[in-house]
């Protein structure tokens, strides 16, 4: 995999000489002949849905992508290795040896040279060279061999020969601009479209970071969320759907987890196959940090932004929301200053400041979309000013990244599944949690989420197959209209068998139908329910709440007193082996004429729960479903901080 470390040094030394390219000739320097006809020449001018633009007028921002580009085409775009091959050389950062190119490189190329047609005459040209190159140095997966030495056009990293998921995804991206621009790459678009979902899709849905990879970790700037809803649009033969929401599913629990406030994400995320994914290790892949925003991550802005402009705050609203989020953390933390935006950032919105790597041009300008998108106009506008700017001298990476920010801020960037036609209605299904361990004889829930993905919203159905004997599922609402969700609940009985059990939730409208499944594991207690004594000298006991007699409670007590400032009644070490959702019964006894209430906290969880009268006879019983974790720690606190609550006989779980 690509380390990103290495940009540090490499900057360093072409501040000094940039090396020559061995094999191939960089390509002229002189501003483009006037293309003939194309689908949609530069500049195509496209009206984004949210956000602000620019102050610069139209044609400034037209004028300031052309010069960019003329610049970036004679340093990167290169002809070779063979004649009939053009690569886009990572020439200033040391990314492949002797300025040779990695696959990331090949998809930022065959992204920017179709949107440059028109401009450009031999836009199409490039664009077939390019690919070729691709199909010349494929690896077993029929996916790009990450990386190629400058020299001898082999791939170079050691070990057999595998593909980068960014890289590979930009080029399905590439494929459709050029089918959509000149014709001809529908089948080479889908068989490659084909051949990414089979190896970087994981089987949850999740992208992830490798082909040859695990199953649990992501990587979130290879979340390019424009081009996972285009190939929705364009390959029916896979479920985009599935991919796009899950890792939507992924950004909003990985944020919720370990950044609420500022909406960033990690280099690199691990358990990104469950419902809590986390930072990954700081050595996980790379020697710099991937546990904190890097050189990885400072592009996640780029794309949150770019798909909140082009979709809206409704069908994105995961990347809408998040944008705004992580363009207000970089805009307060550098005091407005785009090259105040250091490339290191902790998850807390705090610069890392690791030493001799505070500043990247391309940390800066990749917040661009996001500013957009949030609808900042100074924030937005000192962006676009650094855009005509290269404070720190910066090579492939962030002159590469600036061309394609530059094509979205100067509103030229076209979306090729929405070019030709209006979007067809579609919708997505998910659900959170998307499993769930309960005891025999408990309950779980799940919430089912239904999201626009293309088109107008509709009526969504939804049916759940699967359930085996002895569990019930319903959906309540069981039809809703799509951005809408539903409660879905699953009942076991005490003879419920223990397993695992999918269960396959259906969504089904007028466009079609996609599934989500949920996975009810069901164990068995070894020694069944378990009571806990409430006066046992094990729990504890505050303020005024204590054991007293009662004759017919189980042990001859029971622990009264409870309630009002500060007199609670704590029980400690509820045991189970299994973490999942429990029935809890509480023995209880409440002498006055009316309904007394309590707070009953459960490992930090708190429920009301309101008990009638028992007079003075015996205690009586009330049942409700709590979650426990595996061991012994658990704990449940009974309190009521303005009343007196029942008193507490015994607890059965």
């Amino acid at each position: 995999m690509l380390n990103r470390r290495s940009r540090v040094l490499a900057a360093a030394a072409s501040s000094v000489s940039l090396l020559s390219l061995s094999l191939g000739s960089v390509v002229g320097t002189s501003a483009p002949a006037q293309a003939a006809t194309v689908t949609n020449p530069f500049p195509t001018h496209v009206t984004y849905k949210v956000g602000v633009m620019p102050s610069a007028s139209q044609s400034v921002r037209d004028a300031a992508v052309e010069t960019e580009y003329n610049s970036w085409k004679a340093t990167y775009l290169v002809k070779g290795c063979a004649s009939n091959e053009y690569y886009v050389s990572t020439k200033g950062d040391g990314d492949a040896p002797n300025n040779g190119t990695v696959s990331e490189a090949q998809g930022y190329g065959m992204n920017i040279v179709p949107l440059m047609a028109g401009y450009d005459a031999s836009a199409q040209t490039e664009f077939a060279g390019l690919w070729q190159l691709v199909k010349d140095h494929e690896d077993a997966d029929g996916l790009m061999q990450w990386q190629l030495d400058g020299k001898t056009c082999k791939y170079t990293d050691t070990g057999t020969p595998d593909g980068a998921t960014d890289g590979d995804l930009d080029i399905g991206y590439g494929l459709i601009l050029a089918d959509e621009q000149w014709g001809g790459y529908t089948a080479d678009a889908q068989a490659w479209l084909a051949s990414f979902y089979a190896h970087d899709v994981a089987p949850d849905g999740h992208l992830k970071a490798e082909d040859d990879g695990p199953n649990t970790d992501t990587r979130p700037s290879d979340s390019m969320f424009d081009h996972l809803r285009a190939f929705v649009a364009y390959d029916p033969a896979h479920d985009w759907t599935k991919v796009l929401q899950r890792q939507e599913a992924v950004f909003t629990e990985f944020t919720n987890g370990s950044s609420p406030t500022a909406g960033l994400l990690s280099d690199f995320v691990v358990a990104s196959n469950t419902t809590s994914p986390k930072p990954a290790p700081a050595n996980y892949q790379e020697d710099q940090p991937d546990n904190i925003v890097g050189y990885n991550s400072i592009r996640v802005p780029w794309h949150l932004g770019t798909d909140a402009l082009e979709n809206g705050s409704s069908v994105a609203s995961v990347e809408y929301g998040l944008a705004k989020e992580e363009s207000a953390c970089l805009n307060t933390l550098s005091g407005g200053n785009p090259a105040n935006v250091q490339p290191h950032i902790k998850l807390t919105c705090a610069n890392d400041n690791v030493s001799n790597d505070t500043q990247a041009e391309e940390a800066g300008d990749s917040v661009g979309p996001s500013a957009m998108a949030s609808g900042n106009q100074a924030w937005t506008d000192a962006i676009w000013k650094q855009m005509g700017t290269n404070p720190f001298g910066d090579t492939y990476y962030g002159e590469t990244i600036k061309m394609i920010v530059y094509i979205v801020m100067a509103g030229d960037y076209w979306n090729p599944a929405s070019t030709s036609t209006a979007p067809s209605n579609d919708f997505s299904v998910s659900d959170s949690p998307a499993s769930a361990s309960v005891a025999a004889g408990g309950s779980a829930t799940s919430t089912v989420s239904t999201a626009v993905t293309s088109g107008s919203a509709q009526t969504v159905a939804l049916t759940t197959s699967g359930a085996p004997s002895g569990v019930t599922v319903s959906l309540s609402p069981a039809s809703v209209t799509a951005g809408s969700s539903s409660t879905l609940t699953a009942k076991t009985t005490t003879a419920t068998a223990a397993g695992s059990y999918p269960i396959t939730v259906t969504g089904t409208a007028a466009s079609g139908t996609h599934t989500v499944t949920y996975t009810l594991t069901v164990t068995t207690s070894g020694s069944g329910a378990k009571a806990y004594e409430a006066e046992a000298t094990t729990n504890t006991f505050t303020g005024t709440a204590r054991a007293v007699v009662c004759s017919t409670c189980s042990a001859g007590s029971r622990v009264g007193y409870i309630g009002k400032s500060g007199n609670t009644l704590t029980v400690n070490g509820i045991t189970e082996s299994v973490a999942g959702s429990y029935s809890l019964q509480i023995a209880y006894v409440n002498p006055a004429s009316g309904s007394e209430s309590a707070t009953v906290t459960v490992d930090g969880v708190a429920s009301n729960v309101t008990a009638a009268s028992t007079g003075t006879g015996a205690p009586g019983t009330i049942t409700i479903t709590v979650k426990l974790n595996a061991g012994s720690s658990n704990t449940i606190e009974f309190s009521n901080p303005s009343a007196r609550a029942f008193d507490v006989d015994k607890i059965t779980v």
